[in-house]
């Protein structure tokens, strides 16, 4: 009889042994795994994106039009991400279309007829460029649109098939001048950039004009170009 009990109560100490540990094991596979997330007190990478936005850079152009080569420079200034502000001067020559030089044979030297000013232009003017598509292009491709006011100089050089004639004065006349340009910009901005455009300035000589050759005053000493350009950011 007393085996019985001793053995009654050995099987009801074990099962509720074993049925502890089981409920252990399960309570301790639905605990959640623990975590700890560090955070870095400042940022791993730097990001330079707002100080391109607000860079300036200057730049140098390549001019061609009807009337030859020319050269100019700018200077501009990003007021937000996709408008700016810049100065622009350019250098270029000026003559009638009909301008064509021959080669005096006695001298060898060459000659346009008729010829009596050699014409130039510096037209400086400030003006505000316009980025588009930012949204949908990528940086390395940004069209633009571009527009500005401002006075150019106009140089008046006398001239004759011997060279430049030196009892006549050269003279300096100032004229209001505009452009409106259109174009892209190529590569990454803030740094060595390309770009490309058309730009048309007006350039009025109001009055009788000047005379490049005899007799064909010129009234408008602006124009079509086409101007290929680099610029350096700052």
């Amino acid at each position: 009889m007393i085996k019985n009990m001793l053995f009654l109560c050995m099987f009801y100490m074990g099962s509720n042994i074993l049925h502890a540990q089981e409920k252990g094991l399960i309570e301790f596979g639905n605990v959640p795994d623990s975590m700890i997330v560090f955070t870095s007190p400042r940022p791993l990478i730097t990001e330079n994106v707002e100080t391109l936005k607000y860079s300036s850079f200057w730049s140098i152009e390549l001019l061609f039009s009807g009337n030859g080569f020319g050269a100019g420079c700018s200077y501009s200034k990003h007021l937000s991400p996709t408008l700016s502000l810049t100065a622009l001067l350019g250098i270029t020559g000026n003559r009638n279309s009909d301008e064509l030089e021959y080669i005096d044979p006695m001298t060898g030297r060459t000659f346009i007829p008729n010829k009596v000013n050699s014409l130039y232009s510096f037209p400086l003017t400030i003006g505000m460029q316009k980025r588009l598509f930012q949204e949908s292009l990528s940086e390395s491709f940004r069209p633009f649109i571009g527009a500005g006011l401002g006075y150019s100089m106009i140089l008046q050089v006398p001239y004759d098939q011997n060279g430049f004639e030196p009892d006549r004065r050269t003279l300096a006349h100032g004229r209001p001048a505009g452009y409106l340009s259109i174009g892209s910009a190529f590569g990454s901005e803030g740094r060595t950039s390309l770009s490309a455009l058309i730009r048309y300035y007006y350039i009025p000589f109001s009055g009788n004009g000047i005379d490049s050759i005899k007799d064909l005053p010129m009234n408008d000493f602006g124009g079509l170009f086409i101007a290929l350009g680099i610029a350096f950011g700052n």
